[in-house]
């Protein structure tokens, strides 16, 4: 593999209500449709959960957690069904909402522009300007870690 090859990363623009989610590529799990999905509700508005492949997993609404809404945005008609990274967190996948079909992209550092934003979450890394889109960056470790605290 060229040094200038290895400098490009495969990643996924996930569509969500208001912004865009940026993960890597190998992250997702798969996409499944909301409809048919039986949603189990929490005391969290940000996090409730599904059954899929014969287990019961989480379900976040990033957007709402970033935001400290108080009511889920209901444009979503997708789940994007997450691999989790962080072994301590006692989760092998989680979900999030999304509002269409994620598209495969593959960026190198010149195609990224960081934002200013006012989102000083713990749950965000950052967000960055790719084209005319500003995505969102999670902190899946630190998501993870809430997940893991909300489920004990």
């Amino acid at each position: 593999m060229t040094e200038q090859a290895a400098q490009f990363v495969h990643c996924m623009l996930i569509p969500l209500s208001q912004h865009y989610l940026l993960l890597p590529n190998s992250s997702i799990s798969e996409v499944i449709p909301k409809t048919g999905v039986r949603t189990e509700a929490n005391s969290q508005s940000w996090l409730n959960f599904i059954e899929w492949q014969d287990q019961r997993i989480p379900v976040v609404h990033l957007e709402q957690l970033l935001n400290d809404d108080s009511e889920p945005l209901s444009s979503a008609n997708k789940l994007c069904i997450i691999n989790a990274i962080n072994s301590e967190a006692g989760i092998s996948s989680y979900a999030i909402p999304c509002s269409g079909s994620p598209q495969l992209i593959t960026l190198n550092q010149a195609a990224l522009h960081l934002t200013h934003d006012d989102n000083n979450s713990p749950y965000l890394h950052c967000q960055i300007k790719i084209s005319n889109k500003v995505a969102l960056i999670p902190n899946l470790d630190a998501l993870e870690h809430a997940i893991k605290l909300e489920q004990a």
